[in-house]
């Protein structure tokens, strides 16, 4: 048995421009710091070093820029949102994880990107104290080395609130995610549903709009053989518009 934790650290920068009323540009740029820990056993549970040492996984930290987005919003009523826009390839990728282990070869499985274009649609919906959203990001075509990302489809929604200048939000939110494949393959670590629960706070201060989020998960099924579950997850987040 492989027993994978991996500690993720998301760094996004991003921007939005106005093209016009009811419509703007947006840009974001993440960085990851990716701290991986292994460890194997047996069936019963019993510790186990494999013969094949660390060609497969290992414990190890990786760094780099990931895939960006750049993507259109609309507003076509004074309560929608559409967004459409695509991936920008310039994570890193690496060879087929699969043929090098077949080879006994030292390889990755962590990728920092999909090595292709992947449009991303989006539709938001928003009213007095409600909120809902749903995302789809669509690979269509595998990259150089013949991965073919999975698509992922994301959901929230729920209410918000506001004492003072104090915003809340709680919410409610998911994702569906396919199973990634190499030449017709399937990669592990990818497929699965999940959701959980999102507590937001945010508020102005000084011109910027500060913010903080933990997120909690509810349930989790991989759709592959891998099991997948999220531990809690926090996040921060300054805003400033000029």
């Amino acid at each position: 048995m492989h027993h994978v934790t991996l500690g993720l650290t998301h760094y996004e920068l991003s921007a939005q421009y106005g093209l016009r009323d009811r419509m703007q540009l947006s840009l974001r740029v993440p960085y990851d710091v990716k701290a991986q820990h292994v460890r194997y056993s047996t069936l019963s549970g019993a510790p186990y070093v494999p013969p094949y040492g660390d060609i497969h996984h290992r414990t190890e930290t990786l760094t780099g820029i990931s895939d960006g987005m750049m993507t259109i919003d609309w507003s076509p009523q004074a309560d929608w949102i559409v967004g459409f826009g695509t991936s920008l390839p310039v994570g890193h990728i690496v060879p087929n994880p699969i043929i090098l282990g077949r080879e006994g070869k030292k390889h990755e499985h962590i990728q920092f990107g999909s090595g292709t274009f992947e449009p991303d649609f989006a539709v938001q919906w928003s009213r007095g104290k409600l909120f809902a959203r749903t995302e789809a990001r669509i690979s269509l075509y595998e990259n150089r080395e013949g991965f073919r990302a999975p698509n992922n489809y994301l959901w929230s929604a729920g209410p918000s609130f506001r004492f003072g200048r104090v915003s809340f939000d709680p919410r409610l939110q998911g994702q569906y995610q396919t199973v990634g494949k190499w030449n017709g393959e399937t990669d592990e670590g990818t497929g699965f549903n999940n959701g959980g629960i999102r507590l937001g706070v945010s508020m102005p201060y000084r011109g910027m709009i500060f913010g903080a989020g933990i997120y909690r998960e509810l349930y989790s099924r991989g759709l592959s053989e891998e099991t997948f579950k999220q531990g809690t997850t926090w996040s921060l987040s300054a805003t400033r518009t000029f």
